[in-house]
């Protein structure tokens, strides 16, 4: 990793030590943040919830992290907008009195949820709530009046 990336990946005025950029790469191999965080600072696996906490605190030093894993992993905007679209029109089938397609709210709502956070992914870090779509509370209502 060049030193450009190294300085884009942390957040202005913080620089990443030897152990900090091994993470990187780890995470960006596994997508796991635990297990990247006890490869690169060699803990025991005994520390697991340690390692958990220290790896998401570690994320949210580290810029664009999740960009740099969805890129290595092949993942682009447009990839991620056709799987969202396809979830957006998921339907299930229920057999009762024949075959039935119905829409799967659940697949639906929770492709809304994911969109939602790789989008704003910066502005929903921290303890802000989320704010919800138009499109996710008439899921949600849909969702609560078929119970």
């Amino acid at each position: 990793m060049d030193t450009t990336t190294q300085n884009k990946l942390a957040k202005q005025g913080e620089y990443l030590n030897t152990k900090e950029l091994l993470f990187i790469n780890e995470y960006i191999v596994s997508g796991n943040a635990t297990q990247a965080y006890i490869k690169a600072f060699n803990v025991p696996k005994s520390r697991y919830h340690s390692a958990t906490v220290l790896a998401s605190k570690l994320k949210q030093k580290i810029h664009n992290l999740d960009k740099l894993y969805y890129e290595n992993a092949g993942l682009n905007a447009r990839l991620i907008s056709t799987v969202i679209k396809q979830a957006m029109a998921a339907k299930k089938q229920v057999i009762y009195k024949g075959i039935h397609d119905y829409p799967d709210h659940t697949t639906r709502l929770r492709a809304v949820e994911v969109y939602d956070r790789l989008v704003n992914k910066e502005e929903n870090r921290g303890n802000q709530p989320s704010v919800m779509t138009g499109l996710q509370i008439i899921i949600q209502k849909e969702l609560s009046s078929k119970k």
